[in-house]
């Protein structure tokens, strides 16, 4: 689709593409000219957490965990489980 940029530099983004009002996007200039336009997402603080590879890694520990049955109930059980899961760290 050949487009001409305004006067501020600006093009219409397609309808098909991922991008709104108000949409954050990572701009990158190729070696070559293009340009490359990626939506991003942005993350409040206080829910990096939830990304970080740990949390990820703790996460599918976890559902392998339920998959395979290994479940814990009660306070006491909980409390063992924590400490022998750090004793093989």
């Amino acid at each position: 689709m050949l487009q001409l940029s305004d006067n501020r530099r600006r093009f219409v983004m397609p309808k098909e593409a991922p991008i709104g009002p108000n949409t954050a996007a990572d701009i990158t200039v190729l070696p070559d000219g293009r340009v490359l336009i990626t939506p991003l997402r942005t993350i409040p603080i206080n829910e990096e957490w939830a990304v970080s590879p740990e949390s990820h890694a703790q996460t599918a520990e976890a559902l392998r965990d339920h998959r395979e049955g290994r479940a814990v109930t009660g306070l006491k059980a909980l409390d063992a489980a924590v400490a022998k899961r750090q004793r093989r760290r």
